[in-house]
């Protein structure tokens, strides 16, 4: 009789330990599961900042995805998104020591990262892009007048004009001067926060004309950054239309 109540006793403790057990487990996953989730919800609405040019706004929602996260997924990918925020041509705040910075930390800190690969091109880009901008700094480049003018139009909020000044450049017979420079102009037109006529595929389209015709021009790396960029902004606006897709089935 017991040796019965022993084994009762001894049942009900292993019970009680794998019932604690599950528990905290279920806990923990909970946890993590919430955690991630909320992460991808910073992740997300630090794209939509970013296509809305709010530039600020994207590197907080990233830097507390980083600061949630601490050395677990998706700190990598916030490390690679103020990367991109910084060298965006766009952003007022634009800095390129700091863009390096954040890409060699995730090369350093996630090398198992699949975003780890691109993060090394960027630095590479980086790189470049400063020497150039050294070397020009030491050697002015002679401007164009029309494209001179082009970009005067542009501070003046007149895109089209300025599109037209650029595309009359990109129209001149093949091998003169500064179509290259008018290709990536383009390419910025389409891809300024204030153009009302704003276009991201035509913009990638322009940079990927320069990379494809003046694959010698120090413009390539440059526009090789805003074609990573724009295609950041494009797949966060497809997030949100199959979000709001969802949102629309469920209301039914």
């Amino acid at each position: 009789m017991g040796e019965q109540h022993n084994r009762k006793r001894q049942h009900f403790h292993i019970c009680s330990a794998c019932l604690i057990f599950f528990l905290l487990f279920a806990c923990s996953v909970f946890k993590e599961t919430r955690g991630r989730q909320n992460a991808d919800e910073h992740i997300a609405r630090g794209r939509l900042l970013l296509a809305n040019g709010d530039y600020k706004g994207a590197i907080a929602e990233n830097q507390a995805v980083f600061s949630e996260a601490g050395n677990n997924r998706p700190a990598d990918e916030a490390l690679f998104n103020m990367g991109l925020i910084y060298a965006h041509y766009g952003n007022p705040d634009k800095d390129y020591d700091r863009a390096l910075d954040y890409f060699r930390r995730l090369v350093s800190d996630y090398p198992k990262s699949p975003l780890v690969e691109r993060a090394k091109i960027w630095t590479g880009v980086l790189s470049d892009m400063e020497k150039s901008r050294a070397k020009e700094t030491k050697e002015p480049p002679v401007i164009n007048d029309r494209l001179h003018r082009a970009r005067q139009m542009l501070t003046q909020g007149k895109f089209k004009e300025a599109l037209k000044e650029a595309q009359g450049i990109i129209s001149e017979p093949a091998g003169s001067p500064y179509r290259d420079e008018a290709v990536f102009f383009a390419g910025l037109i389409y891809a300024h926060n204030g153009n009302p006529d704003k276009n991201y595929k035509r913009s990638i389209a322009y940079f990927e004309q320069l990379i494809r015709e003046y694959p010698q021009s120090y413009l390539v790396e440059q526009a090789r950054v805003m074609i990573d960029i724009l295609n950041v902004i494009e797949k966060a606006k497809q997030v949100d239309i199959e979000i709001e897709q969802k949102r629309k089935e469920l209301t039914r």
